[in-house]
């Protein structure tokens, strides 16, 4: 018996080294350098403002901390300012889930290295094994709870460094943040602060205005795509609010919410702008065929008959905010994509704009990262 639990203590004195050593921190990670980047602008200053889109190249060595990912998106703020793209009637747009891999905050830097991102959060859990594991088995009701688990674990860790980070930019340049989307248990908002509470998941983005505060109220996704269904939650269809900006009235659709007719009656006559956070695959994928609604049955004006039979590309220009924005009196917008390399991911985003019902449709970002500036007219 004596040597059974001397063994017992050996192990779990060497799990916990191993768990606990090599770890990243605030104080001991590199700043990033910022990647190779365009600058391209549309249109001509007018005084009404602009929808600036911020398409950072991005790696999941930039997650390591808190800080390191600030570094990053300030050092594209303060080119986008440099440029004179910002000022008081600015919108900053960032793309859909640039929060979300926080989650992988102050892990192991082995975790960093990994191929995928299935062996990724495969060590996560490893290295925090009875946290994640509570969290697992107490998660709600959903298909993936270790998935559900690792991001409850976390939470309160993404929901403050998430909230810092974009809280901070807008403050500092003076500006109107539409922040991406985070995945984030139950949110909500209290003293113009991102908080959050045990719960279902959703993926959700705030708008941040020029003081730092989040103007409520939260933004959750609706439609997520059967990728997300495992472990995110539908939001209330009702919840589609329009914020009011310096530079006119904004709704902000995230990703897939913008291929659907029910989001846009919401929005008929209420908003003059749109904003859309999104993430698709590689571009190989965007001139692809397309596979039709993804999670949710076509609506009724859809023609089905054009799956498999137009790209990807074609899809979202005939189905998404280029068609849809118009019909509700929207006729200027911008549609962010993520770009970068984060394990075996590897978006490569394109920028989508809308400026008087006409839609424009950028080349893919590959390698590297874009800031589109569009002047409203």
């Amino acid at each position: 018996m004596k040597k059974t639990l001397l063994v017992i203590a050996a192990v779990v004195a060497a799990y916990y080294y191993w768990t606990t050593t090599d770890r990243t921190a605030e104080d001991k990670i590199s700043a990033a350098p910022m990647p190779e980047t365009e600058l391209v602008q549309q249109g001509t200053d007018s005084g009404k403002g602009n929808l600036a889109g911020i398409q950072p190249y991005l790696t999941a060595q930039d997650y390591g901390t808190e800080s390191r990912l600030f570094g990053l998106l300030d050092s594209y703020m303060e080119a986008l300012q440099q440029a004179g793209g910002i000022h008081a009637k600015t919108v900053v747009v960032f793309p859909e889930y640039i929060g979300t891999w926080l989650v992988a905050m102050h892990e192991k830097r082995t975790l960093y290295e990994q191929p995928t991102i299935t062996d990724a959060m495969t060590l996560m859990a490893l290295s925090n094994l009875f946290e994640a594991g509570y969290y697992a088995l107490t998660a709600p009701p959903v298909n993936d709870r270790m998935a559900h688990g690792l991001f409850a674990m976390k939470a309160e860790k993404v929901c403050k460094a998430y909230y810092n980070i974009f809280s901070r930019l807008a403050k500092k340049y003076g500006c109107t943040i539409v922040a991406g989307s985070v995945v984030l248990p139950e949110p909500f908002i209290e003293n113009g602060e991102l908080r959050t509470r045990r719960g279902q998941l959703f993926n959700m983005t705030a708008v941040f205005d020029a003081n730092g505060k989040i103007m409520p109220p939260l933004v959750k996704k609706i439609f997520p795509i059967k990728a997300e269904q495992g472990f995110t939650c539908q939001a209330d269809l009702q919840q589609i609010p329009v914020f009011s900006t310096p530079a006119g009235r904004l709704a902000v659709l995230i990703c897939a919410d913008s291929w659907y007719p029910q989001a846009y009656e919401h929005l008929s006559g209420k908003a003059d702008l749109i904003a859309v956070p999104s993430l698709a695959d590689t571009d190989s994928v965007w001139r692809g065929a397309w596979q039709g609604y993804n999670g949710f049955a076509a609506p009724s004006d859809v023609d089905t008959s054009d799956y498999r039979r137009i790209s990807e590309g074609e899809a979202w220009a005939k189905y998404s905010m280029g068609k849809r924005a118009p019909r509700a009196g929207i006729h200027q917008g911008i549609n962010v994509f993520f770009t970068g390399d984060i394990w075996d991911m590897h978006p490569e985003g394109r920028i989508l704009t809308l400026q008087n019902d006409t839609l424009n449709i950028s080349p893919p970002a590959i390698k590297k990262g874009r800031i589109f500036n569009l002047w409203l007219q």
